[in-house]
């Protein structure tokens, strides 16, 4: 494997999350329903897999629930059915969602018909500043920084608010630099997407690159959640996000965080709290569950089944800012060499240039 990073399996369309459901070898696998509808954006995913072992020689995929009738209902009767795209993901494009409304999901797979809890759709608020401040010096040349964000809640609701965040930027690689080892000494082998071959003892340009520039998209992966009578007058100040590794790759042109805000019913805001608990309670986000977290969905036909996972209905708002490292107190190293296509070499790569880049 050349990649550098290890790409977790499981990423929600757009605002992405991981959710990743282990149980005991001995127990039957579970359904574990991942899905979100946003207000106002036409954002919504529900994706559908199986549970799987807690205890095999070798990691294994997640069985995907492929074939369902994923269906949304509100609370005035309407109803918009999901498409299934990749095996278990499930969308609709022209579903738009509205704040004071109450919504659910409906499930029909293998003979069995999933709901979850209808959810009123609220207010997320605003965030008023995303902000960095110096998380840790360099160590091994890479520092990082800390993320926070002010924020506010709206005057007469519960408040239960969770955030995510993710980050887009800038890489460059060098795959005409390519080599292969061989017993004699490594062998110039550059990669064909990089415009170069390699022609009598010298490098010579036949073309242009087409993987030498590259957007890296990355998601936090922690879950972060407050409530409102943890703070004063609504407001969440300083609320720490997760930290950002500082480094010449990272910085190489620009950086851009975005922060979203999302409005949580009490049954989803349960849920979060306790994967964010058992999050801070391991060092490992492959532990075992310690908590056995059963979201707001069951099974009409049979009330006893372990259903796992969550569906949220959420009001969201969004805060995008660019990182200036402009005052870093420590210098940072030069920008290293990577003699891979940066399509194989970074996370979440694709060589089109983002709209607002």
């Amino acid at each position: 494997m050349r990649k550098f990073f290890s790409i977790l399996t499981i990423i929600l369309t757009a605002c992405i999350d991981p959710l990743s459901v282990k149980v005991n070898t001995q127990a039957a696998k579970r359904l574990v329903v991942d899905g979100y509808i946003l207000d106002g954006t036409g954002l919504n995913s529900v994706k559908l897999f199986y549970s799987k072992p807690l205890s095999v020689s070798r990691p294994l995929a997640f069985e995907m629930v492929t074939g369902a009738t994923v269906e949304i209902k509100d609370d005035l009767g309407n109803s918009q059915y999901l498409n299934e795209g990749k095996p278990g993901h499930y969308a609709a494009t022209t579903l738009t969602a509205t704040v004071g409304r109450t919504y659910k999901v409906v499930i029909y797979t293998n003979g069995q018909q999933y709901e979850s809890i209808p959810e009123t759709m609220t207010s997320a608020g605003t965030i008023d500043d995303v902000y960095f401040e110096v998380a840790s010096p360099p160590v091994n040349g890479m520092g990082a920084l800390a993320v926070y964000i002010n924020s506010q809640g709206i005057s007469g609701l519960d408040n239960l608010l969770r955030w995510r965040w993710t980050t887009t930027h800038k890489v460059k690689s060098n795959p005409e630099l390519h080599i292969t080892p061989t017993p004699g000494g490594d062998r110039p082998t550059p990669e064909p997407c990089s415009g170069y071959i390699y022609q009598q003892g010298q490098l010579r340009q036949v073309g242009e690159c087409t993987c030498c520039i590259c957007w890296s998209y990355n998601y936090n992966e922690k879950v972060y959640v407050a409530k409102n009578d943890l703070v004063r007058s609504n407001l969440f100040n300083r609320q720490f996000l997760g930290t950002i590794p500082v480094s010449a790759m990272h910085f190489y042109d620009k950086y851009l965080v975005e922060v979203q805000q999302l409005s949580l019913s009490q049954e989803s805001y349960y849920y979060w709290d306790l994967v964010q608990k058992q999050q801070q309670g391991s060092t490992n986000l492959f532990q075992p569950n310690a908590i056995k977290i059963r979201g707001n969905l069951k099974n009409i036909n049979n009330p006893d089944e372990e259903v796992l996972g969550v569906f949220s209905v959420s009001g969201v708002t969004t805060k995008s800012v660019y990182v200036d490292v402009s005052n870093w107190p420590y210098p940072i190293p030069p920008l290293d060499t990577v003699r891979f296509s940066c399509l194989d070499y970074f996370k979440n790569p694709t060589t089109t240039k983002p709209l607002f880049w």
